[in-house]
């Protein structure tokens, strides 16, 4: 991760089902998509606060979070919200969890508004 990184997470536990810019219909994807399990907790990938917890139309129920240094992370198609607008939150809280069924979620995450691959900043 480049040294001006970000201390992040994966915020749930799946199975990768389309990597970063894989090619789909509607174009390059802008995040990774993960198949977990039915229920699974969601949390917060680094500290930051919640700037949108709600469903968003074709997306399911989403949270967005801000972090420093102008990075965002966007979590979409969660069953159940834990998390509201304006709260604080740390690495590792919950945000929500991951509906029934075979569940995928997709997760980006953005700096300044650019996509950048989740998978390259993951560290503790």
């Amino acid at each position: 991760a480049p040294a001006d990184g970000i201390a992040w997470i994966i915020p749930v536990t799946g199975r990768l089902v389309s990597g970063f810019g894989e090619r789909r219909e509607v174009g390059l994807t802008t995040g990774i998509q993960l198949a977990a399990s039915a229920g699974a907790q969601v949390v917060s990938p680094a500290d930051g606060r919640v700037a949108f917890a709600g469903p968003y139309r074709g997306y399911g129920r989403i949270v967005i979070v801000e972090h420093e240094g102008g990075w965002t992370t966007l979590v979409t198609n969660l069953g159940r919200l834990a998390a509201s607008v304006g709260e604080k939150v740390v690495q590792g809280s919950p945000l929500g969890n991951a509906g029934p069924g075979r569940p995928v979620l997709s997760i980006e995450l953005r700096r300044e508004g650019t996509p950048v691959n989740p998978l390259e900043q993951v560290r503790g």
